[in-house]
């Protein structure tokens, strides 16, 4: 309750002193978040702390970021947060970083199927003029994961926010990363900003702007170049987004905007540059996609240096605000 009221005090003050500073519409960026998590069904009444949140992976219950929390993460951060929005990241993005995968696997499956019995399930468009067109479900298996995927996630496994793919990258387990205040400023959530682009990820070869000094990631690039290319100084600030994120924007499209994201067939399949996992046998980073032909998210894993599938595949990043300690004076 103590560290609740010093986030208040500073919010005022804080918000007060920069507000001037800070162009980003932090109190509209976090009510659409909260409207756009709460129609995917990600939040739930936590019994114990009495506020709505996630469940997370070890059982224990993780309360949404509130708005006082939110703002005090803008203000420590102004700086990093001043130079991305000159660089095009526009959009607030509250992901349950807590929640197991296989739950949000579970509320994916669950829309598809829903809005397949109400006829409002559409392909993605990249214009706003072009006519909505139905998309086919799979009757069985709306959601694929491949069984060594599948495994790693039951075992926790999955290295989280590798600095390279290849190798013995750094990097932590879920577990670790979601009580990580640089990557989880609340306790199970990420609190960052991301471009906004209503067709996923992002631009094909040749058609990334360069906003701010930086340049948009384009589709066409394997891990190992998208992961190289955030470690230079234009990308600072900037890491790979997870399975997590990728489940979470597609059940949000469905949800807000009644369409299907990342489909290989508009080469548009996203690569998880925030998760790899090492075998006996390869480097390997989890890829999400929608199949248009079979009609269902599919999930998997290719090598790091995948060349065959960069042509349909891309990737995104996202500035996660972290949570800087209040030293008092």
């Amino acid at each position: 309750m103590a560290e609740h009221h010093t986030l208040i005090c500073t919010t005022a003050n804080e918000k007060k002193a920069y507000s001037s500073e800070l162009q980003f519409p932090v109190e509209t960026e976090y009510a659409r978040c909260i409207a756009d998590l709460g129609r995917a069904g990600l939040l739930t009444p936590l019994p114990e702390s009495r506020r709505l949140g996630v469940v997370g992976v070890d059982g224990n219950e993780y309360p949404l970021p509130t708005p006082e929390q939110v703002a005090v993460f803008f203000a420590q951060n102004r700086e990093m947060v001043s130079t991305k929005f000159a660089q095009g990241f526009d959009r607030l993005e509250l992901v349950p970083m807590a929640m197991p995968l296989p739950a949000l696997m579970d509320r994916v499956r669950a829309a598809i199927l829903q809005h397949n019995t109400d006829g409002t399930i559409f392909r993605a468009r990249r214009f706003a003029s072009d006519a909505p067109v139905p998309v086919r479900v799979h009757a069985e298996k709306q959601v694929w994961i491949w069984e060594t995927l599948s495994q790693a996630i039951g075992a926790d496994m999955l290295v989280y926010f590798p600095e390279a793919s290849s190798g013995s990258p750094r990097g932590q387990t879920k577990r670790e990363v979601i009580h990580n205040e640089r990557l989880c400023a609340v306790p199970g959530w990420s609190v960052g900003l991301v471009e906004t682009s209503s067709f996923l990820p992002g631009p094909g070869p040749g058609a990334g702007q360069t906003i701010g000094g930086r340049k948009q990631l384009e589709i066409g690039a394997s891990p190992r170049e998208y992961l190289r290319t955030l470690q230079t100084p234009p990308y600072a600030g900037e890491t790979g987004r997870t399975m997590e994120e990728f489940l979470t924007r597609f059940l949000t499209q469905v949800e807000t905007a009644d369409t299907v994201s990342y489909d290989v067939a508009d080469d548009n399949a996203f690569w998880c540059l925030g998760q790899y996992l090492k075998t006996s046998y390869a480097e390997l980073v989890p890829t999400g996609r929608w199949i248009r032909d079979v009609g269902r998210v599919r999930l998997d894993m290719h090598r790091t240096g995948n060349k065959r599938c960069t042509k349909s595949w891309g990737a995104s990043s996202t500035v996660r605000l972290p949570r800087v300690p209040h030293v008092s004076r």
